[in-house]
């Protein structure tokens, strides 16, 4: 909404004069110099709160929590989504829920418990009313999403229901709504926030479309209804401005890690605080231009003769994610079918946190055996080193496909008929 904000500004101020030019084009010390940020750091933190109003009541719940942590001098962007029943301490009401904070003392308690869970200042926060989501989906013509599995639910009483099948689906505003607010399977809570993410990044996929330009007046005045924050429209301009050309490789949104657990008879999800100061200084994935990945993986494959490829598939022991992040239609499906072929245990198939990724990347939690099944997937399929890495924050070595998929299936098929020939 930020963005749409400045795309209008920039259009009533055109040839105004060097002096506009270098408001909309800031350098990041004219970021730091007008914008609050972590001295120790260098970066920006916000606070995003996504406010689920009930009808009747006076008091608000934060329905949806995250963290946002903006690296100025290298220009990434860390989104650090908190499931809301996080067990925290809550200043003066001791542990409980991290959505009851809002409630309790609306953005500011928030804020305060949230500096002490994490360990980090917040000035900033943007505050999003969850009521009027639909109208600003249906204003931008909805936004193309995989689903992987359907989605149903009805709550008669609350006058809730949600129906969304599962594959590909364009959503209007009331469906998308259904989708971002689901939580009623296994995962509840951490699959909703799962959703969320995927969520915005279809936004963001859509908001890059030189066709929505015409739609920017009408979504500026719904913004102004849908958002409450303390930055003035000047810092929101400049830092939308210095974030414009932002490549989604460098925006990196993870999910607080932890477990479910039961405390006094109540739900709480523990996070892991441990992993939180690696989270939030994870670096983005490499940027590395084609050719160079094109020669690294030339010289992978002329050693590929001289490797045993069942002596590969059998050192791959772990059970695998697959995940599109191509955008191809079944991709994470066809590439868990051609790996399932060779023997390969693949427990799970879903969609990447956006389909941006131009090379196919390998990621694996940390451990001797999952870095080993790891270095050996990457390998066979022909990815090169550098694309293969550590992740706190999986539960399973996890391959996301790339735009390359079409030279990795085929490295699949050779290991394949090499079986099959041997």
């Amino acid at each position: 909404m930020i963005l749409l904000v400045l795309a209008a500004i920039l259009s009533l101020t055109a040839g105004i004069g060097l002096k506009a030019y270098f408001f909309f084009n800031p350098e990041p010390q004219t970021i730091r110099e007008r914008i609050e940020h972590d001295e120790e750091t260098g970066r920006i933190n916000l606070l995003l709160v996504g406010l689920d109003e009930v009808p009747g009541e006076d008091i608000n719940r934060s329905d949806s929590i995250a963290f946002v942590s903006i690296d100025i001098d290298d220009k990434v962007v860390r989104m650090l989504s908190i499931p809301r029943d996080t067990r925290v301490q809550i200043p003066d009401r001791g542990w409980q829920k991290l959505n009851h904070a809002y409630a309790y003392g609306g953005v500011d308690l928030l804020k305060t418990t949230l500096v002490n869970y994490l360990g980090v200042p917040i000035p900033y926060h943007i505050i999003v009313n969850l009521d009027s989501f639909p109208e600003l989906v249906d204003l931008i013509g909805g936004v193309t999403i995989n689903v992987p599995k359907r989605l149903r639910y009805t709550d008669k009483a609350g006058g809730v229901h949600i129906d969304i099948p599962a594959g590909e689906q364009h959503m209007d505003g009331k469906t998308a709504l259904g989708y971002v607010r689901f939580r009623h399977d296994a995962l509840g809570d951490i699959g909703r926030v799962e959703r969320q993410q995927v969520f915005m990044m279809a936004v963001f996929r859509k908001m890059k479309d030189p066709a929505m330009i015409t739609r920017i007046p009408e979504l500026i005045r719904q913004s102004m209804r849908l958002v409450k924050t303390n930055l003035t429209l000047s810092q929101a301009v400049q830092l939308a401005s210095y974030l414009k050309d932002l490549d989604p490789s460098r925006a990196i949104f993870r999910t607080l890690p932890g477990k479910s657990a039961y405390i006094s008879g109540t739900s709480y999800w523990l996070g892991e605080l441990s992993s939180i100061s690696e989270i939030l200084s994870e670096k983005p994935l490499e940027t590395v231009e084609t050719e160079e990945v094109g020669e690294q993986a030339e010289r992978e494959a002329d050693t590929s003769a001289e490797v045993d490829l069942k002596e590969l598939v059998a050192s791959i022991k772990v059970p695998l994610s697959i995940l599109n992040g191509s955008g191809a239609s079944g991709m994470g499906k066809e590439s868990a079918t051609r790996l399932q072929s060779i023997g390969i245990d693949v427990v799970h198939i879903g969609n990447a946190k956006h389909y941006d990724y131009k090379f196919t990347n390998i990621l694996y939690p940390p451990g001797e055996e999952t870095e080993k099944a790891a270095r050996s997937l990457g390998r066979l399929a022909g990815i090169p080193e550098n694309l293969v890495r550590s992740d706190t924050s999986i539960r399973h070595v996890t391959m996301i496909m790339g735009h390359d998929y079409v030279n990795v299936l085929k490295r699949i098929e050779l290991a394949r008929n090499h079986n099959y020939s041997n």
